[in-house]
């Protein structure tokens, strides 16, 4: 039986209301941010209490670039990793999904990121959650982790929408499908850096039978990374969402 799933993003108040909406719209789970102000653990308990699984976080990336550098800001990224890895551990909340660089300005590969990421999966294996590192622009910093850090706790996530404006590729879903734990699925125009993250089938920048194509076989949650459309309400956007989702494997 095919699972659904969506992102809801940061939440600074009550989310009941949205957690409900997404329930009712037929929705099997949700993908979380840990960063807002409202409480986390009621959060969590509020998505449990109306029927929702909770599939990942989507870990914080704020100075990620940083992460490989030897900097204050550095181990700063490296804390709030660890920190939001912890936070998914009490929560129960299986994955966490990575940015491990942003932009074009990135700095290279270096060893004390490496020693950082290993570190990381160490407190990732304690807490028992799973690391799905995101597809952006480039691929040799994920290609490089996975080659130097065999380890069962590294997966991957598809993100569509950056695939389709910011790598401009139809490579990333092939060659990461066998470690992929977790999706990101959303549409935009194709055009480079309008990462507008539309409902699926409401762009022109994905290719969705690719997609479907390299989904064959997946037993996880076919989840989106949507943006709220303002002018609709909640059923009637997460109603229209749940649709999307099943258009794009049903």
């Amino acid at each position: 039986m095919i699972k659904y799933g969506i992102h809801t993003g940061k939440q600074h108040a009550d989310p009941t209301a949205i957690f409900e909406a997404i329930k009712r719209a037929g929705f099997d789970s949700v993908l979380i941010s840990l960063s807002g102000t409202f409480d986390n653990e009621k959060q969590a308990e509020i998505i449990r209490r109306v029927g929702l699984d909770i599939d990942n976080c989507h870990a914080p990336w704020d100075n990620i670039n940083h992460f490989w550098r030897d900097n204050l800001n550095g181990q700063g990224a490296f804390e709030m990793l660890r920190d939001n890895l912890i936070e998914c551990g009490k929560l129960g909340i299986p994955r966490a999904v990575w940015h491990v660089s942003a932009g074009n300005n990135y700095p290279p590969i270096s060893q004390i990121g490496m020693d950082r990421v290993a570190k990381l999966i160490e407190v990732a294996d304690n807490a028992n959650v799973d690391i799905c590192l995101e597809n952006q622009r480039f691929f040799h910093f994920i290609d490089y982790i996975y080659a130097h850090l065999d380890c069962p706790r590294l997966k991957f996530c598809y993100d569509s929408g950056h695939e389709a404006c910011f790598s401009l590729t139809k490579l990333a879903l092939p060659k990461y499908r066998h470690k992929l734990a977790a999706l990101h699925l959303h549409d935009n125009s194709g055009v480079y850096n309008e990462d507008s993250h539309l409902l699926p089938g409401q762009g022109t920048g994905v290719d969705w039978d690719y997609v479907r194509k390299n989904l064959e076989g997946y037993e996880g949650i076919i989840s989106l990374e949507v943006k709220r459309i303002p002018e609709m309400s909640l059923d009637e956007f997460y109603t229209a969402a749940y649709e999307s989702a099943k258009f794009v494997k049903s």
